[in-house]
Parts: C-alpha cells; structure tokens; sequence
C-alpha cells in the first residue's frame, strides 16, 4: 500500500519491487531490475553489460527500489549490488524487508524498523473473518474457546488467518476444543510461534489434499503459480480422486478452493480468465520440509530442464542445466518432463519409449518444426504443452492416438490445421486452438462431442462452407468455455460467413469474445442480453463491410469493448430500450474508423 500510495509514486521514478528470497545472485537481480524498468524480457547477457545498462537506466535517477523477503548474510554479496546501483540521484532510496535481524545490520544505513506484532483485537477480527465469513451470529461458547486458540497465534497475522481457516467448517465445541489443547501447540518453535499454526493446520487437512499440498514445494519461491497448470501437475501425478460424475478438473478446482480458504495460497490474481497465486514463504518452508521428509530422490518422476534458470533437486522432482537426448534413457518412470524454453530443433524419437508420462511441456521451443510419430505412443499423456513453438507447422497424424489427452495447447504454433480425427480424443478438455482443414476430419464437426473447458480459438473459418457445417461443433452446449475467439483470413470473397458466424453461437456462459475478419454486412443476432449476458470483454477486429453494430450498451456484465474495424460502412448502433447504457463498461477503444 505504500509502495502504490499516490505521495510516492509521484516522488520517486523508476518505481521498482524485487521479490529476493533465497537466492541472492547479482546478475539475477541485476537482470530482474532492468526487466522491471524496460517492461520486457532480457535474453542472456553476461554480467558486466548487464551493470553496465542498469547504471545507464538509473543513472541520475530519484529511484526506489524494493528488495522484498532477503536472507542473505553474505556482506560481501551486497557490497557488490549496492556499488552497481550508487548512480541514483539524492533522495534515491533501497528498502529492504527480511525475516532475519542479521540481514537488516549488514544491508541497512538506517535504524531498521521493526513491525510489531498484531493487537489481540485485530487478531481476533482476522480470525473470525475466516472462521465465520459472514455469519452475524456466533456461538458464545465458541468465541470463548476462539479467543484462547487466537492468544496462541502470538499476534502474527498469517497464524490468525491460518487458525481461522482450520476451523472454518467446524462448528462442534469439542473441535474447537481439540485445536486449542494440540499437543503441537508444546513442541521446539525453531524462532518462530507461526510453526505450530501452520503444523496444525496441514495436521487438519484431509488425506487427499496433504499431498497436492505439499506438491507446491517443487516450485521455488515467490513463483507466481497458474491454477489451471497446478491442477494439470495434480493429476500428472494420480493425486486427484474421482468424486461421482465430476471430472477431475473439476476435482482439482475443489482442492485448490479449499487449500486457499485454509490460507495455503495467498496473492490471487486473475488475468485472461486465468488465476494466478502466490505461497507465503512460510507455507513454502512447511510444505518443502514436509517433502524433504516423505520422499526420495532415488524415484525421480520430474524433470525440469532450466526452469528459468532454476536449479533445483527437490524429493522426486529434479532440474538439470540442459536437455540431451540420452537424459530420457535414464528415467523411464517420468510422469512429468518440462523441456520449456530449451532451444531444442528436435525431439527424439525416445520420447515414445516414456510410456508412464502424462505432462510434457514444450513450450517456446522456437525452432521446433516437427514432433516425432512415436510420440503418439504416450497412451498416459494428459498435458502436451506446445504454446509458443513458432516454427511448429504440423503434428503427427496419429495425435488422435493419444487417447488419455486432456489439455492440448497449441497457442503460438503455426499450424496449418490441426491434426486430423481430432474428435476421437473423447478426454480432451482444453484445446486452445482449432485450426480448420479443407478435407474430412480436419473440419469443425470434430468439437462436435469434445466437452471443452477454458478458451479456444478457432481460425481458418473462411474455409467452412455452410452454416450447417459450422453447427456440427455445438458450440452453444459448450458451458464450461469461458472465452472465445472466431477469425477468418483476409483472402478473396466469403458467401456464407454472415450464416456461419449465426450458428456459432456460444453458451451464455462464455466471458471472452472475439471476432477477427468477419466481412459480413451484421453481425449475428445473438450478440444480446440473453445470450451474452455473462460476457465482460468483447473484440472485433476488421469486420469491414458491417453498416450496423449490435446494441451493445444491453450487456450487464461488459467491461471492456474494443472495435478496430478498419471501416467506412458502419453508420449506427442499435437502440437500447433501457435507460442505463453499459452499466459495466471501464474500458472502450475505438479505433480505425473513418
């Protein structure tokens, strides 16, 4: 709140906050810094070029820097950052926060602050507000019995949150009772009284959620985590069970809404329909112990090959610094490979031979072209991540083989279509991208049966006939879609695209919508209240020929509304009969009009 309050955004420029942790390496931090400045990624650079830019980007400058959750104590390790950033102007300003008196002594020119520990009454308020939500009114005994469990917080507001949320649905006095007599509360508290909050919180968790728990440990420190990729790694590993007619998504989703109303996960962020979170460093300290003392490096079921420049050993999950063919001879066992941003051209045919993984990430791989037939050997493979491969023109035929496929992802490739028969992949869940082909099995009829979560975009659509044609892929029954993306190419005339926008209509679910190169003279009739009344984002890009726009001031829920055109045909928009027009909307870009 400081950081962002109005007094210091306008004192100081630029305005910077590093997450530290444990690894305090001049040249990550350097390279973090100047990333932060320039709002972009760096490639590798060596070290000197990179001080070199930093005092050229500060140079002068009345910056603030943030160095958050420092545990170095090498003094010799500041001394060498702190030279590189004395190029500021007077006035320019580091702030240090750290668990560890130490650090504060060898880093600070200043009398460090202390933070104080939380006032009963404030503990008591963060407590409740986990405990009961918005109950109004709570049992007496109860209040009794939670006052005495908050004095055992010691005033930490991480400990009242996490006490609140183990007792969030439990009503009886006597759990009450057995949370405020554990024996844990008695054991060594290593420095710190939150540890015993925190045990006992994980203590209280049922079976099936301690090991998607403790799962997060493989993640370094201050990762920001994506929801839907945990959920993915979840399942990778057989941690998630069948519950009814509910699909395992839907199954992870539960565990991960439960884990975050016990305060495990923290920070929560959702951009493009996707959350995204945070561990406190604490949680992060309990789950790794927790994985160091209940697994062993000898069963090896996770690789990571230069996880952003993380090295990283950690139970059965382990980082090596490169990629070469002869690693996957040696762990046959693997239920997750991670080749990110590898710079591999190829990826042999072994990967056939893995037969017991189920996640395999090969994202911003550039030079990637092609992927090997065996690959379609991997009959336990849930998660094929291709995001970002731009060279990637094809997939193999047989894809359709992988019969236990669950997410596909495929933004970033450049496909000519998607592989064919894909239908036939009756798990498929997400399937980010559908590339229309012109023969048989590479058409829209085969989403016709594919229950899809998440979002899709579906390009080529110039190459679809009919508007029966586009109907075979029941978009409309799709309810777990959330966002939408339709294009077509800008080549030659389109007689029948008017009538194949019509039946792609989607389930009033969706909450993303985007239209690319429509040149039909409407847009379809159910761009309404009914239809899209869930809908909080809408784009249209070069629909030239439209003379008339839907009444888009109806939509309740509509926030942002792009149009980029590139029209002179559109001349009005459809009355709306209510009085308040986008009830919603915070942003609106109007572009290429004339």
């Amino acid at each position: 709140m400081v950081f962002n309050d109005r007094r210091v955004t306008e004192h100081f420029y630029p305005k910077l906050w590093i997450c530290v942790s444990n690894d305090f390496d001049e040249k990550r931090l350097i390279k973090a810094i100047v990333e932060s400045i320039e709002g972009k990624s760096l490639s590798d650079m060596d070290l000197a070029p990179l001080q070199k830019k930093l005092q050229e980007l500060l140079n002068g400058k009345r910056y603030l820097l943030v160095l958050d959750d420092v545990w170095n104590e090498d003094q010799q390790k500041w001394a060498n950052l702190r030279a590189v950033l004395k190029v500021g102007a007077s006035g320019a300003f580091v702030l240090t926060t750290t668990h560890l008196e130490k650090v504060g002594s060898i880093m600070g020119t200043l009398q460090p602050y202390e933070l104080s520990n939380l006032s009963p009454e404030d503990c008591w308020f963060l407590f409740i507000q986990r405990a009961f939500g918005h109950q109004e009114e709570i049992n007496p005994n109860l209040v009794a019995i939670g006052k005495e469990i908050v004095k055992k917080s010691g005033g930490v507001p991480l400990a009242a949150k996490t006490l609140g949320g183990i007792l969030r649905f439990k009503r009886e006095e006597r759990e009450w009772e057995h949370v405020r007599d554990s024996p844990i509360w008695n054991l060594p508290q290593d420095e710190s009284s939150i540890l015993p909050a925190l045990r006992l919180s994980y203590h209280h968790l049922p079976l099936d959620l301690r090991q998607c728990f403790v799962y997060c440990a493989v993640f370094p420190k201050d990762t920001k985590m994506a929801k839907e990729n945990l959920i993915a790694f979840w399942m990778a590993h057989g941690f998630l069970l069948s519950k009814g007619n509910l699909e395992l998504e839907d199954v992870g989703n539960e565990v991960w809404n439960e884990l975050y109303l016990r305060s495990f996960f923290q920070e929560i962020e959702v951009k493009s329909g996707k959350t995204f979170f945070k561990m406190h460093d604490l949680i992060h300290d309990l789950a790794t112990s927790l994985f160091s003392a209940n697994t062993s490096s000898s069963n090896i079921r996770e690789i990571y090959a230069n996880y952003d420049g993380y090295m990283m050993s950690i139970g059965f999950a382990e980082v090596v610094s490169s990629y070469s063919p002869s690693l996957l001879q040696k762990f046959v066992s693997l239920r997750v490979l991670n080749l990110r941003n590898s710079d591999l051209n190829q990826l042999p045919s072994s990967i056939g031979d893995l037969v017991h993984l189920r996640y395999l990430d090969l994202s911003d791989n550039i030079r990637i072209r092609s992927l090997p037939k065996r690959l379609c050997k991997l009959q336990n493979l849930q998660t094929l991540d291709l995001r970002n491969c731009y060279s990637l023109s094809c997939l193999p035929k047989q894809t359709s083989k992988l019969g236990s496929l669950r997410n596909l992802l495929l933004d970033g490739c450049s496909l000519t279509s998607t592989p064919p028969r894909i239908g036939l992949l009756t798990c498929l869940k997400s399937l980010s991208c559908f590339v229309i082909g012109k023969r048989k099995g590479y058409q829209l009829g085969e989403l016709k049966n594919l229950n899809l979560y998440g979002s899709i975009s579906i390009t080529k659509l110039e190459r679809v006939k009919k508007g029966r044609d586009a109907k075979e892929a029941n978009i409309s029954v799709k309810a777990n879609l959330h966002s939408l993306s339709l294009s077509w190419d800008f080549d030659g005339t389109r007689r029948y695209e008017s009538e194949v926008l019509e039946a792609l209509k989607p389930h009033s679910n969706l909450k993303y919508l985007e239209i690319i190169g429509f040149r039909g003279i409407h847009l379809p009739v159910w761009m309404n209240q009914s239809v899209l009344k869930n809908v909080v984002s809408i784009t249209i890009r070069g629909s030239e020929n439209c003379s008339c726009l839907p009444p888009f001031g109806e939509l309740p829920s509509l926030e942002s509304l792009e149009l980029h055109t590139g029209s002179a045909e559109v001349e009005y928009v459809e009355e709306n009969a209510h009085p308040g027009r986008f009830p919603s909307l915070r942003k609106l870009v109007i572009c290429d009009f004339w």
